[in-house]
């Protein structure tokens, strides 16, 4: 992923859509900027092929998920907190 695609949250999310990415892994802070288009009622989050999201890398605080879950749930894609003790 070309670094400026990485640092603009729009990009990003095409990307993901187009090259249709079914398991991303990102720290809960980068994974914002989709929850944030889930809760602005953004229509690429519903073209997302994601099966699994992995978060790590620091601790994921659950309520921030609350708008991704609000409208996706938990198992579209699958939600895995990975962040802990190894």
């Amino acid at each position: 992923v070309p670094r400026e695609v990485t640092r603009s949250p729009e990009e990003f999310l095409d990307l993901l859509v187009e090259q249709r990415v079914t398991v991303l892994s990102q720290t809960p802070s980068a994974f914002r900027s989709l929850v944030s288009a889930a809760a602005s009622g953004d229509e690429r989050i519903d073209r997302l092929a994601l099966r699994s999201v992995v978060f790590a890398g620091e601790k994921l605080e659950f309520g921030e998920l609350r708008p991704w879950v609000q409208r996706l749930g938990l198992d579209r894609p699958a939600l895995v907190n990975m962040y802990g003790i190894t």
